[in-house]
């Protein structure tokens, strides 16, 4: 069996974030250790390093495979899953933040939690590399 390792790619830790982003978007968990407190099926950046396996502080770390997530969901005219990551300290996402189907924060999350995220399978490592490569401006964020 394959499993996640450290110092895997950009991309194949992209698709493990879209593994875990789906996941509480569709779950929708209201432990506080996610949301910060926050409303549920939003999670904090240093919450999905942890369930990544990273240091909760590793959580500032992920601009590019969120960047890469986002990008995957505007090419194919989805909600950007991305965009349930937020600042525990103020419930927003970073400035980074790619929005697909609107500038509103909050309806785009309202998209993503209403998004069928189950019935879809997830990006392969090379679908999110080929995000990476078609937009250089992730690897400089």
């Amino acid at each position: 069996m394959k499993t996640y390792q450290r110092g895997d790619s950009i991309p194949k830790q992209a698709q493990q974030l879209w593994l875990v982003l789906a996941s509480i978007a569709v779950l929708r968990p209201d432990d506080e250790l996610y949301t910060g407190g926050w409303r549920p099926g939003l999670v904090t950046y240093g919450a999905v390093a942890e369930l990544m396996g990273k240091p909760r502080r590793a959580g500032v770390t992920l601009t590019r495979q969120l960047g890469i997530i986002g990008k995957y969901c505007e090419e194919n005219n989805l909600p950007a899953l991305n965009a349930i990551v937020v600042s525990q300290g103020y419930g927003e996402p970073g400035d980074d933040v790619v929005l697909s189907k609107s500038d509103d924060v909050a309806e785009e999350q309202d998209s993503v939690l209403r998004e069928a995220w189950f019935s879809m399978r997830p990006p392969t490592v090379n679908q999110l590399r080929g995000v990476y490569e078609r937009h250089p401006q992730l690897r400089y964020v």
